[in-house]
C-alpha cells in the first residue's frame, strides 16, 4: 500500500527549487511530472481495485444478511451461517453500514481517494511550476534593474 506520509515527505523534498539555479529546476519539471505521474497512475489503479473489491463484498454481505449464501461460499468465505433475524429492506443499508469487514473495505477506498486528491494536487502544481519558474525569472530581472 502506498503511505500517504511518505508521497507528503517526498513532495515536501521535490517541491522546493534552488531560485539560483533556475534553469536546472525548470529542466527537472519533466522528470518531476514523469516520477508523480507514474505514481498517480498506479494510485488510481489501486483505488479502482478496492472499489471492486468493496462493491463485491457488499453483494456477498448482501446475499449473507438474507440467508442466500450456499454452504460451499460460506465455507470459501470463512463465515459462519448469520442466525439473526433477517434484516427488512428498509434496514439492510444500516446493517451493511455497521458491517466490520464492509467499514475495512470502505476505509481502504477512502485511504486510495485522498491518496489520488493528493497526488493530482501535485501534478497540478508540477503543471504550474513552470510559470513559478517564469516569475522568479522575471522577479530577478527586476530586482537587478535589468527591465
Amino acid at each position: 500500500m502506498v503511505e500517504l506520509d511518505k508521497l507528503q515527505q517526498m513532495w515536501a523534498s521535490d517541491a522546493g527549487f534552488d531560485d539560483t539555479e533556475l534553469s536546472k529546476e525548470a529542466l527537472n519539471v519533466p522528470n518531476l511530472h514523469a516520477k508523480y505521474v507514474a505514481i498517480l497512475s498506479t494510485v488510481k489503479l489501486n483505488l479502482r481495485k478496492e472499489q471492486s473489491d468493496y462493491a463485491k463484498l457488499r453483494r456477498f454481505k448482501w446475499r449473507y444478511y438474507r440467508g442466500e449464501l450456499s454452504e460451499k461460499e460460506l465455507k470459501e468465505l470463512g463465515w459462519e451461517q448469520y442466525l439473526g433475524a433477517k434484516p427488512l429492506k428498509n434496514e439492510m443499508e444500516e446493517q451493511l453500514e455497521g458491517d466490520f469487514d464492509l467499514i475495512k473495505k470502505k476505509d481502504k477506498v477512502v485511504y486510495y481517494e485522498t491518496v489520488v486528491n493528493f497526488l493530482e494536487y501535485v501534478v497540478r502544481s508540477i503543471n504550474s511550476r513552470g510559470w513559478d519558474i517564469k516569475n522568479a525569472i522575471e522577479w530577478h530581472k527586476f530586482t537587478n534593474g535589468v527591465m
